[in-house]
């Protein structure tokens, strides 16, 4: 628990730091972008008022004047008044020239130089100290922008002929106070809104995070409780993780999967044991009584007294062997001589090896074949040793008169051996238990009619071994039809 719940802080953590490094490009970015626009904006209106001065100046001067110096400062200024005045947004006005606002109805009583009434035009010293008017050889006439400096000179034309330059230098700081606290407001702005998306992701993070951890947390308990030999330990989700479709919804499906099969592999692990303690304990008794009986001269000492032990033995015997073919079996560790064989004639001759003991119980064995026989890579002491178990249940269970007919329909892919045996037949709900170990249909049987309860596992396991299948089904004659299939 205390391993995924330091997982649960690393997520947290890991989806919190991202969400933090994002949001932060984001601000950053979105701030940069910002300044950037708006600094090219500002620079491009500053640029504008300058070709407007550079414009009215066209009309006001010559290239002799220039070169003679006899424009006056103030017919500079009053260009770059009027160059002022064109701009007809008085917030646009305040903003490249850096200027307070005026005192309402304070142009109206302006009188200019020459007592008419006019427009007062708004100072110009911040404006001015940044632009110069300077000749050919970028020498200034009006301002302080040398050749040296970096500028952008805008031309000056007395009719065709180049006169001279307005030189433009940027201020260092282009912003005016109304475009800084602009500036200042949408970065409180983004920052604003970066905490509640911070805000936001921490939420989602928390989420996040409990979501995949928790169903690990209930995996990891529920494995704690299998190694503690709890099985059938199962792992309850809650609210919407039951709809859990992604990798951690198939891992705890898969988990519950396994807890099944390994309390279901328990109880039969305990079943087995339970059924070989009790399958060994009955021969032995039957000896143990039959000596006891002899050596207390209740039962003569003869050749039947010998005899019956020699079957009690020999049952013991057989059942010994079959638990350790299936051992072996199970751990794959039985040896296969694979070769190509012909299913064809195997059957034939196990057939035809086991008529005489069906005739003499009363029994017609039939063998029929459909299609047309292929050869197959098999065990052929295998293949035997599945077709004799199989004929000798038919033998041994099968009430007389009956028929038991042996099928190989040979298909493309495939060829399929039926056993089909007459009544009596075997309950629906038993078939799929056949191959179970020590299952016997009739519990109540005799260790000599019933066998050791290991020859259909036995035949499961050599079946799967060749890559075919088995299973079995009601029979039409009354009995159980066994189906084998194989790979050609």
């Amino acid at each position: 628990m205390f391993h995924f719940k330091r997982l649960r802080t690393r997520l947290l953590v890991v989806f919190i730091s991202f969400s933090l490094a994002l949001i932060t490009l984001f601000l950053v970015f979105n701030v940069y972008s910002f300044y950037q626009g708006l600094l090219e904006y500002v620079t491009e209106k500053e640029q504008n008022a300058v070709k407007k001065v550079a414009e009215l100046m066209t009309s006001r001067v010559t290239r002799e004047e220039i070169r003679l110096r006899r424009i006056s400062p103030r017919d500079w200024h009053d260009t770059i008044k009027d160059s002022l005045l064109s701009v007809s947004d008085k917030d646009q006005r305040r903003a490249l020239y850096d200027t307070p606002p005026e005192p309402r109805g304070y142009r109206d009583d302006y009188r200019n130089e020459r007592g008419q009434h006019g427009r007062l035009p708004p100072p110009i010293a911040a404006f001015s100290s940044h632009i110069a008017l300077v000749d050919l050889d970028k020498v200034p006439v009006f301002g302080k922008i040398w050749p040296d400096d970096k500028a952008s000179y805008f031309p000056i034309y007395d009719g065709d002929k180049l006169t001279a330059y307005v030189a433009y230098k940027p201020k260092k700081s282009v912003f005016a106070q109304q475009e800084k606290e602009f500036i200042q407001h949408q970065v409180i702005g983004y920052v604003v809104i970066s905490a509640l998306a911070l805000v936001v992701c921490v939420l989602i993070a928390w989420w996040l995070a409990n979501r995949i951890s928790h169903p690990l947390m209930l995996v990891a308990k529920g494995a704690r409780q299998l190694s503690a030999g709890h099985y059938g330990e199962k792992v309850e989700l809650r609210g919407s993780e039951t709809k859990l479709k992604d990798e951690i919804g198939e891992l705890v499906k898969d988990f519950n999967f396994l807890s099944k099969v390994l309390e279901k592999n328990e109880q039969s692990r305990l079943n087995w044991s339970s059924d070989i303690a009790h399958e060994l304990r009955t021969p032995v008794a039957v000896l143990k009584g039959e000596i006891e009986a002899i050596s207390d001269g209740v039962r003569p000492l003869n050749m039947d007294a010998v005899h019956s032990l020699k079957e009690e033995v020999a049952l013991l015997e057989k059942m010994i062997a079959d638990l350790r073919q299936l051992t072996l079996s199970d751990a794959g560790a039985l040896d296969y001589q694979m070769e190509m064989i012909d299913l064809n004639a195997l059957l034939r001759h196990s057939v035809s090896a086991m008529e005489p003991l069906f005739e003499k119980a009363g029994l017609l064995l039939k063998y029929v074949v459909r299609g047309q026989p292929k050869m197959i890579r098999g065990d052929r002491t295998r293949l035997k040793q599945l077709v004799n178990n199989l004929l000798s249940n038919s033998l041994k269970y099968t009430d007389t008169p009956s028929d038991v007919v042996v099928c190989l329909d040979c298909q493309e892919t495939e060829h399929l051996i039926t056993i089909e045996d007459g009544a009596p037949g075997v309950p629906t709900a038993s078939l799929l238990l056949l191959f179970d170990r020590l299952y016997r249909v009739d519990k109540s049987r005799s260790r000599s009619t019933g066998g050791s309860g290991l020859g259909m596992a036995i035949c499961k396991n050599i079946t799967e071994a060749h890559g075919g299948s088995i299973k079995c089904e009601h029979s039409s004659l009354g009995g159980l039809k066994v189906c084998i299939r194989f790979p050609v």
